[in-house]
């Protein structure tokens, strides 16, 4: 049987439109306070409103890298395991692979290169390598070499 945790916060953001122009923006607590959910949001160091800005930017980041949700593509996705099985390397591309630039950690001594290139100033990272669970970026050979369970 699935349970909420007790701290669990939820926020809604239900956009009216009108001729393609937004008319009304209603924001609605689906679980827990608002008041306890602007708290945890300024926590963080953001404003405190309830956003649908990081959601719509996942979205829109998922749908440039799987090309079978693109609006017109040569492969579009037709049955359910096949999407399925695409989303999910997806997924492990993405956070062990791909280095995200707010993850990167500036380094307290540049790396000198050679020639004119300019030094090393900061140490990229992946998702996987922040939550501690790979110790350095994966190649792609090793993540579709790796044994599944």
């Amino acid at each position: 049987m699935w349970a909420v945790a007790k701290d669990f916060l939820y926020g809604q953001v239900i956009k009216r439109q009108k001729r393609h122009r937004l008319v009304e923006v209603e924001h609605r607590m689906m679980c827990g306070e608002l008041d306890a959910f602007v708290a945890k949001l300024k926590a963080v160091g953001l404003s405190g409103n309830i956003n649908t800005s990081f959601v719509e930017r996942v979205n829109l980041t998922i749908r440039q890298c799987i090309s079978m949700l693109t609006w017109r593509s040569w492969g579009p996705a037709q049955y359910t395991p096949e999407l399925q099985d695409h989303v999910y390397l997806w997924l492990a591309y993405y956070h062990f692979v791909r280095c995200h630039e707010s993850l990167r950690i500036k380094l307290e001594q540049p790396v000198l290169r050679k020639g004119k290139q300019r030094p090393i100033e900061y140490r990229r990272r992946t998702p996987a390598m922040t939550a501690g669970l790979a110790s350095r970026r994966w190649s792609m050979l090793e993540m579709m070499s790796f044994p599944l369970p």
